[in-house]
């Protein structure tokens, strides 16, 4: 039996995360959204399959935050980065962790679409 794949996505910005989340689930894609890294981190994912699209700059914690706690949990999960904020100090900030992809805010359907089927594609 697998653990159904679920895209998590991570947003402060509320009509960012509700179109995010109603596309992908148009889409067929089982998704979790969430308001913080914090309200994220609260739940229980360790057991969970599939991937995070995370905002790389909000309110307290932020994706470079949320990809250094998962690494310390020993959680392995691609993440998927958002931002429209691509200045050389975000760019150096991204480079420090792994990440599967990082998408320049605003991105397309189709580009949302792709990075996030690739990240999926190692759970086949």
């Amino acid at each position: 039996m697998s653990i159904p794949l679920t895209v998590f996505v991570v947003d402060d910005d509320e009509a960012v995360r509700d179109a995010i989340d109603g596309m992908l689930r148009l889409l067929g894609y089982s998704v979790r959204s969430f308001a913080s890294v914090e309200a994220f981190l609260e739940c229980s994912v360790a057991a969970s399959a599939g991937c995070v699209l995370v905002d790389v700059r909000m309110p307290g914690m932020g994706g470079v935050e949320l990809c250094r706690e998962l690494r310390r949990r020993q959680i392995s999960l691609p993440t998927i980065f958002m931002t429209g904020h691509a200045d050389e100090m975000s760019q150096r900030r991204v480079s420090d962790v792994q990440v599967t992809a990082v998408l320049q805010k605003p991105f397309s359907a189709g580009q949302l679409v792709d990075v996030v089927n690739r990240s999926l594609s190692g759970f086949a």
